[in-house]
């Protein structure tokens, strides 16, 4: 990625050049860095997206259409091309905030009392009428998640330290893998593996997101899907889970997704579904929240740095 400036009309334009690869193929694009020239710049996007989407479609295992993987590599390339620009400070700035947000949302489906507001007042260190076990909580969750989003998922002993990490001093489990088998939903309960399979099956979940033969953003869903039936611990499963779906999301360059405080509810059934019929709406469900997350939150942000 490199920039060059260019004077049309009298009218200075910092041009963006950028190298895409479909396949074995290298392509140039250019992009104009102005907040007039969006329209432009979409055009350039939804080519390379759908060109993306084709190649996709005929060489991977992909479940989603091509039209769906064409809105998903849409949001991916505005991320990777617009976000790669900005500097350090405005980055961090914005994964701050997204970290603040997810977190926030990611207790709210556990229960928590937490509200965006309160995260970022026990971020500031102002005094708050919380449970100190839920401060803690959040401060673990933040650590793990940055922890992880700067790791690459090598064994499943990883996912017992993380775990740990999280709930060390808060559950007497922490870091260790369930004894009896255990369930998660509401109406319909979740059939998970046996105690003595977590290890097997958990390495074998991992063997799985490494296949490159599976369509990139499929694999992390994929990966939360086959943990969750495993559900390895106790307690505890889903937070940890959604920290590392966040996780590998990043790792793949893509613009990591966030699940609404009050949607429980429909995370929990569409997992139950896998578990006990291996349907795949869960996957769905999650494209809808990640083009909804990227739409909301990483493209308005992106633009208020970039055009500052």
């Amino acid at each position: 990625m490199f920039l060059q400036k260019r004077v049309i009309n009298g009218k200075t334009y910092t041009y963006v050049g950028h190298s895409f690869r479909i396949g074995k193929k290298i392509k140039k694009v250019s992009f104009i860095l102005h907040k007039d020239e969006e329209g432009y710049n979409e055009k350039i996007i939804e080519r390379i997206a759908k060109e993306r989407a084709s190649y996709f479609e005929k060489h991977f295992q992909t479940y989603f259409s091509p039209d769906e993987i064409a809105e998903i590599e849409t949001e991916k390339v505005f991320y990777q091309i617009f976000y790669n620009l900005l500097d350090t400070k405005s980055k961090e700035e914005i994964l701050a905030e997204f970290v603040r947000l997810f977190l926030a949302n990611s207790m709210e489906l556990e229960g928590s009392t937490i509200t965006s507001q309160l995260a970022e007042d026990i971020e500031r260190k102002k005094k708050i009428s919380l449970p100190d076990s839920e401060v803690q909580l959040y401060h673990n969750s933040k650590r793990v998640l940055l922890k992880a989003m700067d790791s690459e998922f090598r064994s499943v002993i990883q996912f017992k330290h993380f775990h740990k990490e999280i709930y060390e001093s808060i559950y007497s489990h922490a870091g260790k893998f369930k004894n009896q088998v255990n369930t998660f939903g509401y109406m319909e309960k979740a059939v998970t593996i046996p105690p003595q399979e977590v290890r097997e099956k958990l390495k074998k979940a991992l063997q799985e997101y490494k296949k490159r033969d599976v369509y990139p953003f499929l694999r992390p869903l994929l990966f939360h899907l086959h943990y969750q039936k495993v559900h390895p611990f106790a307690d505890g499963n889903s937070r940890l889970g959604r920290i590392l779906l966040v996780a590998q999301m990043c790792k793949l360059n893509y613009p990591p997704l966030m699940f609404k405080g009050d949607m429980n509810f429909q995370i929990r059934e569409t997992l139950v579904e896998y578990c006990n019929r291996n349907n795949l709406d869960f996957c769905r469900f999650s494209m809808e929240q990640y083009l909804n997350t990227s739409k909301k939150f990483w493209r308005p942000m992106i633009k208020k740095f970039l055009f500052k």
